[in-house]
């Protein structure tokens, strides 16, 4: 694995663990959040259990060559937290968010994506 998708994981490690726990707690932040985007509180927490997980799996697979099996959880990872980013980002911008409150999801999903490609390389 090279040294920039090595770094990239670490750092989508800390951002989508500590977002995702965030959600999982369901803070008074996150309730607001929940509220203005429709989603129940079970709902809202499942999509922090989604990216605690997924902040796990580029954890896991870190130090596994590419093809073998705990690089492809790496891989698989890092593919899950591009997806949910995207969505979280259409979810936003379809609740009439500016660029700025959404532009958070959308750097950490270009990330989790340069992850993808990195280790692809």
């Amino acid at each position: 694995m090279s040294v920039a998708a090595s770094l990239l994981s670490i750092a989508l490690f800390i951002a989508f663990a500590t977002t995702g726990l965030q959600k999982v707690v369901f803070n008074p932040a996150s309730s607001r959040a929940a509220e203005h985007l429709g989603y129940a509180k079970r709902t809202y927490q499942r999509v922090g259990v989604i990216e605690v997980v997924g902040a796990i799996a580029l954890m896991v697979g870190l130090a596994a060559r590419r093809s073998a099996p705990l690089g492809l959880v790496n891989e698989v990872g890092a593919g899950v937290l591009v997806v949910l980013a995207g969505v979280l980002v259409v979810m936003q911008r379809r609740h009439g968010d500016r660029f700025a409150q959404y532009a958070p999801n959308l750097v950490l999903g270009v990330l989790a994506l340069a992850a993808l490609l990195t280790r692809a390389l």
